[in-house]
């Protein structure tokens, strides 16, 4: 039956017991443009991701007359959508399907081991003139999208369901990359920052008034904790609020039921501003989220920055500022790295060479 539960259509499937008010779970999920759900008729978690798991494998035996043993890349895009995103969270999930959209479009007919190294590239000159996507891509953005592409041909080697579907490496094309992109320079000055806290605290700037909308405020939100954290955009859209522990002053980045990746999701103390203006907008909570929704900010930050005038700030420079001013402060390296989830070698590479001050002090010690 068709669900009128709010949902983005042609996302994979997913487990939810939100609008029953018996609190019977069931599976949501689109099919041929419609939202619908199949109920799994139990009030159990356990019991219910059990039987989700065999609505999957199920579903699963409808797309293996899809198959054979070359199958198109569309096809290919599809089953890691329903078999591997399908484990991410909501937020993740639009990303990676938005992700993909423009790879789709370029190589979804094509058949696997039809696809050459000069096809990649093709795809990479497109998307840089804007023939690919509404506008001309950076390449970072292709590098990505590509990188994802050669995630899903691994998932259909080593992951598909079932096993005799999975793809002879044989057939499997080199997906040529862009080169890697430097680390980003950009960091937040002081005086900019400031003007960042207080649009975060009043919403306003030089006294010209901002009307207080639910964009605004998810703005405001995400700018103390991107600041105050150095989490990762995601990490901050996928927050919930029992996530955030109050009394130990403490934020878990790690949702619940997800497991650790390369890209870890850390524990961390809670400072000072961060309490205070969470603790502020608590009772005023609209949504399990802390950011009410998992829309990304990335349109809602460019909007921030031409009202404060202030360019070339993207949601993740808060994350290089972060790294780069507890370097200068002289804070231990793997503090940093433990800090912000990452690896000391990520750190070293990718933040530190804007301050290279933080070596002083060994060089020093040798004197």
């Amino acid at each position: 039956m068709a669900d009128k539960t709010k949902v983005t259509r042609g996302l994979p499937p997913r487990l939810s017991n939100e609008d029953n008010k018996h609190g019977y779970y069931y599976v949501l999920f689109s099919e041929k443009g419609r939202n619908k759900r199949q109920s799994l008729r139990t009030k159990d978690r356990l019991e219910a991701e059990t039987r989700f798991l065999g609505w999957l494998d199920q579903r699963q035996k409808e797309y293996i007359s899809l198959f054979d043993s070359d199958p198109a890349i569309e096809t290919c895009i599809d089953l890691w959508l329903e078999q591997q995103v399908v484990t991410f969270t909501p937020g993740i999930q639009i990303r990676f399907k938005s992700l993909m959209k423009n790879v789709k479009k370029y190589f979804g007919k094509m058949k696997v081991s039809e696809i050459t190294r000069e096809d990649s590239k093709k795809y990479y000159s497109l998307r840089q003139q804007g023939a690919i996507g509404r506008s001309k891509a950076a390449d970072s953005t292709v590098r990505l999208e590509l990188s994802e592409l050669r995630a899903v041909l691994n998932f259909m080697v080593k992951k598909v369901e079932p096993r005799s579907r999975r793809l002879s490496t044989q057939i499997l094309p080199y997906i040529d990359l862009p080169p890697d992109s430097k680390p980003r320079d950009r960091v937040v000055t002081i005086e900019e920052e400031e003007k960042y806290l207080d649009f975060a605290h009043n919403g306003n700037y030089n006294g010209h008034g901002v009307r207080k909308t639910n964009r605004v405020h998810r703005m405001q939100t995400f700018l103390i904790l991107a600041i105050e954290t150095a989490a990762r955009k995601s990490a901050i859209i996928n927050l919930k609020w029992s996530m955030v522990d109050f009394n130990k002053k403490l934020l878990n980045f790690l949702p619940a039921g997800e497991h650790q990746t390369h890209k870890k999701r850390p524990t961390i103390p809670m400072s000072d501003l961060v309490i205070n203006f969470l603790q502020s907008i608590y009772d005023q909570k609209i949504s399990d989220y802390v950011l009410e929704t998992t829309t990304d900010v990335t349109s809602g930050m460019q909007r921030v920055n031409h009202l404060l005038g202030i360019e070339g700030v993207t949601p993740h420079t808060f994350r290089h500022t972060w790294a780069t001013r507890a370097a200068e402060d002289g804070v231990p390296m793997k503090t940093i790295a433990d800090f912000m989830g990452d690896t000391e070698e990520t750190v070293r590479k990718n933040y530190l060479h804007l301050s290279p001050d933080y070596l002083k002090e060994a060089i020093n010690r040798r004197k």
